[in-house]
C-alpha cells in the first residue's frame, strides 16, 4: 500500500500527488433503464474522506450513516445531531467523516486497521418518483359469506394501486425514508421497482381479503351487486390501507377495484336459488288471489240469499246437531255448544241461540220420560212415585222425608237439613210436611207431635 493510493476496494481511488489532497464526490445519476428502475442504490463504496461533498438530485433522497454526529438537512432550524442524516434533493451537502482529508495520512491509518476506516460512513440514494397504475390481483379466491343469498361465494378480485415515498413534506420524509430502509429494503445494495412492487402485492393480499369480506357482510351487498360498488368499496378500503402502508415508510397514493366476480358454478347455483324463490313466491301469490276470487263469489252469495258468513256457520252447525242420533242429554250437550258458537255473532248470534235452544226443548219434549219409581219396604215391589199403599202387598209406603228448600233427603228425626242447614223443628217427623204453629198432629198424616 502506497502513500498516494489506497487498495482498499471500499474507497474510490485516489492516484498522484493532486489525488492526496481531493475529495470525494458522491452522487448517483442513473445511466441505464436498468439502474433507474432501481429504488435504493447504496453508493458503490464507503468511508468517504471528511470534507466529501454528497450530491443529491432531484426526485432524490440520501440516507447517509456515520458513526460521528452529523445534521440532518430536513431539520428546519439545522440543529438535527444523529448519526443517521436524511438529505432531500436537490441539495450538496459538505459532509464531516472524521477521515483525513489527505490521502497519506489516511493511507497510513487503514494500513493500521487491516484496511478499515476508524470513521466508517456509507450513503443510501432512494428514488422518489410516483409509481402508479400498478396491478393486483388476488391469486386463491376468496372464501365469503354472500350476505343476501347466505350462501358461500368464491370471490376474485383485480385492480390497481400506486405508491411513492413521501420526500415532498419535509416534516414526515426524513422518518418515513428510515422506515422504509430499515423495514422493507434491509441490508440489501439495491432494491428494485419489481422486488417493491412485489411487496406492495404481497401487502395488498395480506389485508384486502378481510376488508373486502368485512365490507361486504357490513353492508349487505351481495356478490351480483357489487359491480355497481366498486367505485364505494375502493374509496372504503383505500382509506384503510393508508395506515398500513404508513407503517412501512410507502404512502399510498391510490387504490381501485377493476373487478369483482365469482367463478360460473356459484353464479348458477345463485340463480337456481334466485328463480325457485321467484316461483314459490308466484305460487303463494297465485294460490291466494284464488281464495280471494273464492272468497268474493261465497260472498256474493251470501249477500244476495240474504245471510252472512256467521248465519251460515251457524246452520252448519245445526244440521250437524239435527243429525245427531244420540240422547238427550248428548243433544243438549251439542245444543249448548251451538248456543255458544252462535253467541258471538251480536244479535243474529244471539237469535240463532234461542231458536237452537227452542227446537232442542222441542226434541227433548219428545223424548220418552223416565217414570221415577219407589221400593215397598214389606215386599220389595216398584210402585209409581207418590203411591201411599204398595199395590202388591197393600203396605203402607213410608215416604222419603225431603227438605222443603233444597230438597234433598232428611234423617229422620234430624232438627236441622244435613244439606243446606234448614231448620227442621216444625215438620213432621213422619211425612216431612210442615206444621202448623203450635199443631198437635200432622195435617198430612194424622201423626201425633
Amino acid at each position: 500500500m502506497s502513500l498516494f493510493q489506497s487498495n482498499n476496494l471500499k474507497e474510490k481511488r485516489h492516484s498522484g500527488i493532486l489525488g492526496a489532497f481531493s475529495v470525494d464526490v458522491i452522487k448517483w445519476e442513473p445511466e441505464s433503464d436498468k439502474e433507474a428502475s432501481l429504488i435504493v442504490h447504496k453508493f458503490e463504496y464507503e468511508d468517504f474522506p471528511n470534507g466529501s461533498y454528497l450530491i443529491v438530485n432531484p426526485s432524490q433522497m440520501a440516507i447517509f450513516t456515520n458513526n460521528m454526529s452529523a445534521g440532518n438537512s430536513v431539520d428546519s432550524d439545522d440543529s438535527g445531531q444523529s448519526q443517521v442524516s436524511v438529505f432531500n434533493g436537490p441539495c450538496k451537502i459538505k459532509l464531516e467523516t472524521g477521515d483525513s482529508r489527505f490521502a497519506p495520512f489516511r493511507n497510513i491509518g487503514h494500513s493500521l486497521t487491516g484496511g478499515e476506516s476508524a470513521f466508517h460512513s456509507t450513503v443510501y440514494f432512494i428514488n422518489t418518483t410516483y409509481m402508479n397504475e400498478l396491478s393486483w390481483g388476488t391469486q386463491a379466491p376468496i372464501v365469503v359469506m354472500d350476505p343476501e343469498e347466505e350462501i358461500n361465494v368464491h370471490v376474485r378480485a383485480f385492480g390497481m394501486f400506486g405508491v411513492h415515498i413521501e420526500q415532498v413534506d419535509t416534516s414526515i420524509s426524513a422518518v418515513q425514508a428510515r422506515k422504509f430502509l430499515h423495514k422493507v429494503v434491509g441490508t440489501r445494495a439495491d432494491y428494485t421497482r419489481n422486488e417493491l412492487v412485489q411487496f406492495m402485492r404481497a401487502k395488498i393480499l395480506e389485508y384486502v381479503p378481510d376488508l373486502l369480506a368485512k365490507s361486504m357482510i357490513d353492508q349487505g351487498i351481495g356478490i351480483l351487486k357489487i359491480s355497481t360498488r366498486l367505485s364505494e368499496f375502493s374509496e372504503n378500503i383505500y382509506m384503510k390501507l393508508i395506515e398500513h402502508f404508513d407503517d412501512f415508510g410507502l404512502s399510498l397514493d391510490n387504490f381501485s377495484f377493476h373487478n369483482i366476480n365469482a367463478p360460473d358454478e356459484d353464479l348458477r347455483a345463485i340463480n337456481e336459488m334466485k328463480i325457485q324463490r321467484k316461483r314459490d313466491q308466484l305460487e303463494a301469490e297465485g294460490t291466494a288471489r284464488k281464495m280471494d276470487i273464492e272468497s268474493a263469489a261465497r260472498a256474493r252469495m251470501r249477500e244476495r240469499e240474504g245471510y252472512t258468513y256467521q248465519q251460515e256457520q251457524s246452520f252448519g252447525v245445526m244440521e250437524a246437531a239435527a243429525s245427531n242420533e244420540g240422547t238427550s242429554s248428548t243433544f243438549m250437550g251439542v245444543g249448548m255448544g251451538l248456543g255458544m258458537g252462535v253467541g258471538v255473532g251480536g244479535a243474529v248470534g244471539a237469535g240463532m241461540g234461542n231458536l237452537a235452544q227452542a227446537t232442542i226443548g222441542n226434541v227433548d219434549m219428545m223424548q220418552p220420560k223416565k217414570t221415577e219409581s219407589a221400593t215397598c219396604h214389606s215386599c220389595g215391589a216398584s210402585n209409581p212415585s207418590g203411591a201411599k199403599f204398595c199395590f202388591n202387598c197393600g203396605s203402607k209406603m213410608t215416604e222419603e222425608l225431603r227438605c222443603s228448600d233444597c230438597g234433598e233427603i232428611i234423617v229422620k228425626g234430624a232438627k236441622f237439613c244435613l244439606s243446606c242447614g234448614k231448620r227442621l223443628s216444625n215438620v213432621c217427623p213422619s211425612c216431612g210436611k210442615e206444621l202448623a204453629q203450635g199443631a198437635k198432629f200432622c195435617a198430612e198424616c194424622g201423626t201425633k207431635i
